[in-house]
């Protein structure tokens, strides 16, 4: 099997105040807006710096879980291949191949890699 490497490029969670949630990781974490979806006037998902996606979420009891994971991989196409070789996993239906979801209902978001990306991303140590 050839060596294969990805990495987290964002995970993503509902959450059922949108409002305090992002009050708490700007403001605890430091964590920066890079992006925001509005539907409406409404702020429906913002992406912050280092990795998270918060999509609101008010009416789920659920809120608070996962919603997907982005990942980046060397080989977009042949990624989605090979994960289509698994039993129970499939494209979503209505939404753009890059959108895969296992089994058990975890939703992947995949990402070509840029050339170099994973390499710098999995180089960096955590202590």
């Amino acid at each position: 099997m050839a060596n294969k490497q990805s990495y987290l490029e964002h995970a993503a969670v509902t959450v059922a105040d949108i409002d305090w949630s992002i009050d708490f990781f700007k403001n605890v974490l430091g964590m920066t807006e890079t992006r925001r979806k509005e539907k409406d006037g409404k702020l429906q998902q913002i992406w912050l710096k280092g990795g998270l996606q918060l999509v609101a979420s008010p009416e789920n009891p659920k809120a608070g879980q996962g919603h997907h994971l982005g990942i980046v991989v060397q080989d977009f196409e042949a990624t989605i291949q090979e994960m289509l070789t698994y039993d129970g996993v499939t494209h979503i239906e209505g939404k753009p191949e890059k959108w895969i979801q296992l089994p058990d209902g975890l939703v992947l978001e995949l990402f070509q890699e840029k050339p170099g990306a994973i390499e710098k991303v999995l180089a960096i140590e955590v202590k």
